[in-house]
């Protein structure tokens, strides 16, 4: 294998979430009277900044997009439940391990969080580092992964960017490096096959393709 540093997406690529996260998205919607969205819809306008998507199913004239946001957050909190890891994902940590690959989590998800699910599914020490957000003034995920990799000296070249929304395609482009997104997470196949680079909808075969 050619690559020796992997940076992964959390939420929707690790994290299997996104029916927790459409379905917190449904309850708010019926909360402030707005008609119900389906999964499709769902996966195909989710969108980051969360606002793009927010401003298509809420009137944000009338609604604070902040206290949307923190309600949103209870509810995927109280439904956290539910959450579990995408299939084959954690046989592709293994493996990636097994390998001396360098792992590293980069997320626009809480850090305490991030390392909270991770222990809880005791896949934290497939990790070398869990690049979240620790505050409310955040900075981007490139900025956050362009000084990782510089303190880590890791080469582009032989750095690979898994996600699941253009968003991280964008993120990886932005770091010059490899990307290969899964279809299983947030965003809708038919988005992130406009982004030309390889798409799978299950992790047996990105980890076949990686090993061959």
């Amino acid at each position: 294998m050619k690559y020796k540093n992997i940076i992964w997406d959390w939420n929707g690529t690790i994290l299997n979430d996104t029916p927790v996260a459409f379905e917190a998205t449904n309850i708010l919607l019926k909360r402030y009277g707005y008609p119900t969205i389906t999964l499709e819809y769902y996966r195909d306008n989710i969108d980051t900044p969360i606002v793009n998507f927010y401003s298509k199913i809420f009137d944000l004239n009338k609604h604070d997009m902040q206290m949307l946001d923190d309600e949103w957050g209870v509810l995927y909190n109280q439904l956290s439940y539910k959450i579990g890891l995408h299939a084959g994902v954690e046989e592709m940590l293994s493996a990636f391990a097994d390998n001396n690959l360098n792992q590293i989590i980069l997320s626009a998800f809480k850090t305490n969080e991030i390392t909270k699910y991770a222990r809880k599914f005791s896949i934290e020490h497939y990790f070398d580092n869990i690049l979240g957000t620790q505050n409310i003034v955040m900075e981007s995920k490139t900025v956050r992964g362009r000084r990782y990799m510089q303190e880590h000296r890791f080469v582009s070249e032989h750095t690979l960017y898994i996600g699941d929304t253009v968003h991280d395609y964008h993120t990886a482009r932005d770091l010059c490096v490899d990307c290969i997104l899964f279809s299983g997470g947030q965003q809708s196949p038919r988005l992130l096959q406009q982004c030309g680079v390889p798409v799978y909808d299950n992790f047996v075969d990105i980890e076949n393709q990686l090993a061959g």
